[in-house]
């Protein structure tokens, strides 16, 4: 019998960076909602979870609305609070139809506002720098 070598690719640093910002929005998402209240507390499980594939269902039509995406994130940090992934298998049909029409939402809405894309792209480069420069402090 032969046995192969599994092949582990290591993260570079900038992709490693980048998943310890992500990894701290989310759990500045969670904070804040659990500041504002939690207003999902109240749900039942069975709640929670048909409520989560409501707002999937209501985002797959209108990936851009604001209020409905807070929804969202509101959902997923009131799983995670309850130690609990949210049943992403769910919704995953409602999610590629998300990705796709928010994709092409962004870019109808770029083509229209060039100045949007650097405006984004400075935000994104702050927030980072931002999170980068608290973490060295911290170390």
């Amino acid at each position: 019998m032969v046995r192969q070598k599994k092949i582990v690719r290591k993260k570079s640093s900038a992709e490693t960076e980048m998943q310890a910002f992500l990894a701290s929005k989310v759990v500045d998402q969670i904070s804040d909602y659990n500041q504002r209240g939690r207003a999902y507390r109240a749900l039942s499980d069975d709640e929670l979870v048909h409520s989560w594939q409501s707002i999937w269902n209501e985002l797959a039509t209108d990936p851009v609305n604001m209020k409905k995406r807070d929804a969202q994130a509101d959902l997923a940090s009131e799983f995670a609070l309850r130690q609990k992934n949210p049943p992403w298998e769910l919704v995953r049909r409602q999610i590629d139809i998300f990705l796709k029409d928010a994709e092409r939402a962004w870019e109808r809405h770029r083509k229209g506002n060039p100045e949007t894309d650097a405006q984004a792209n400075e935000a994104i480069d702050a927030d980072l720098e931002d999170f980068l420069n608290r973490r060295n402090r911290s170390h």
